[in-house]
Parts: C-alpha cells; sequence; structure tokens
C-alpha cells in the first residue's frame, strides 16, 4: 500500500500528517509526503540585474529540510517515508506524482474556504478528486 500526503505547511499540517500516521499505520503503507511550489510568475519591468525570485533550488532545499524532518518523525514510527518536491501547480503535480509513484490513495487537506471562492477560483482538493485514479481522502480543516 502506497499513500501520497500532500502537505503546504500551513496550520492545518499537523493534523493531516496526523491522520496520515494512523492511516499509514492501519494500513502498513509507504507514505510519499509531497510538497508542490508553484511555478515562478513572470514579472514585468525589473531591471536585469535585480533578483526578482528565489532561485528554485534554494526553494526545492527549505521545502525538502522541512518534509525530512516530518519524514523522520513517521519513520521513528516504523513508517516507510520518502519525500517529494515537485513544482507545478498543485492539481497536476498531486496527479503527476500519484500516477508516477502508483500510489493507492491521496491524502491532503481542505483550505476551508467559502462558496464564492470555490466558484470563481476552485478548489484543490475538488481537482484532484476529479482526476484522481485512486480513492482521496480528504482531511478537513477545523474552525475554531
Amino acid at each position: 500500500m502506497k499513500l501520497l500526503v500532500a502537505l503546504d505547511f500551513s496550520e492545518r499540517a499537523e493534523r493531516i500528517i496526523a491522520e496520515a500516521e494512523k492511516l499509514a499505520k492501519a494500513l502498513r503503507a509507504k507514505v510519499f509526503l509531497l510538497h508542490v511550489v508553484p511555478p515562478p510568475s513572470p514579472i514585468i519591468d525589473v531591471p536585469p540585474d535585480v533578483e526578482a525570485v528565489v532561485p528554485p533550488e534554494k526553494v526545492f532545499k527549505k521545502e525538502t529540510e522541512k518534509l525530512l524532518k516530518i519524514a523522520q518523525l513517521l519513520q521513528e514510527s516504523d513508517i516507510d517515508t520518502a519525500v517529494i518536491v515537485a513544482q507545478n501547480d498543485e492539481i497536476t503535480a498531486i496527479i503527476d506524482e500519484s500516477n508516477k509513484n502508483g500510489v493507492d490513495m491521496i491524502m491532503l487537506g481542505t483550505q476551508g474556504h467559502g462558496a464564492l471562492f470555490h466558484l470563481i477560483i476552485g478548489s484543490v482538493s475538488e481537482g484532484v478528486i476529479r482526476r484522481a485514479t485512486c480513492p482521496v481522502v480528504i482531511v478537513p480543516s477545523i474552525k475554531h
């Protein structure tokens, strides 16, 4: 059993990790921790001598280190864990990595935005559910 867990390092991440740990233990699953870095946005009228965007290598290094810390905690609980940092839009990256790694299940959180947000912007969770070829577990956000 292989479980892909998409993390965005928000305040919801701890809850997603806890749920992923429970599920991975119950199913004896290997966990793939995924963080998606959005592609760089084109910036107009920036002088060529100005570094407008952090180079992807630095972003990937920082994000990989965060994932490795989480992976270490899961590994201490005897859960086989791998880390993946991808650069793409979130839905495409989650679907691509799930297919590439032959995962049996995807787990991600929901941001808890309202109906208007979903109507205008859409939802990563919804997009993954529509495009996934395996079951998707959604960990709801907790509103205080």
